[in-house]
């Protein structure tokens, strides 16, 4: 059994000095961009608890979050 969900659409804004195109296509139909995540960032403020989660699954993907397994590990992190 399968549940449906509603999703609700969001927008990006995009500022064109975050783009730098990599590749496009014979007829033109299809680029792919790179796109700098601080820019990104920059205009784009989270709004919502889903938006957040994304920023911060972002970051993880990123590498600018701290992963530990080890509480005392994490609590060494903390007083140092």
């Amino acid at each position: 059994m399968s549940t449906k969900q509603m999703t609700k659409l969001a927008a990006v804004t995009l500022p064109l000095t975050a783009l730098k195109c990599l590749y496009e296509s014979v007829r033109g139909k299809k680029i792919v961009c790179e796109i700098d995540v601080d820019a990104l960032k920059g205009v784009n403020e989270p709004n919502t608890l889903d938006e957040m989660i994304a920023e911060a699954r972002l970051e993880y993907f990123t590498g600018k979050t701290r992963v530990f397994t080890d509480t005392k590990k994490l609590l060494s992190f903390l007083n140092s």
